[in-house]
């Protein structure tokens, strides 16, 4: 079943790279267990974000991303407090 462009869940259960078939997790409740995770500042999102999170909040504001270790294609970004787990945090259920 194709999650998105890049993340596919199989038949066995397991959560795999679309590009590569690298398996991302074995868990529908963690498909990116095995994934590789960056944290950098905010920054370096690229040139749309500019001021510095400072300037805007008194809390620390990064950016994560998520990438296949296969291929390293990245799988999930997002910009958030350092100090807050992620957002992006997502699981698969089952529609009966």
């Amino acid at each position: 079943m194709k999650i998105d462009d890049n993340v596919r869940l199989q038949s066995d259960g397991n959560v795999v790279c679309n590009h590569c078939d690298h398996q991302l997790g074995t868990s529908v409740g963690n498909p990116l267990a095995n994934a590789i995770r960056r944290e950098r500042p905010s920054q370096d999102a690229g040139p749309g974000v500019r001021a510095p999170a400072s300037h805007f909040t008194e809390r620390p504001i990064g950016l994560r991303q998520v990438f296949c270790p296969g291929c390293y294609v990245l799988l999930a970004t997002e910009i958030a407090p350092t100090d807050e787990p992620s957002y992006r945090h997502w699981a698969l259920q089952s529609v009966d």
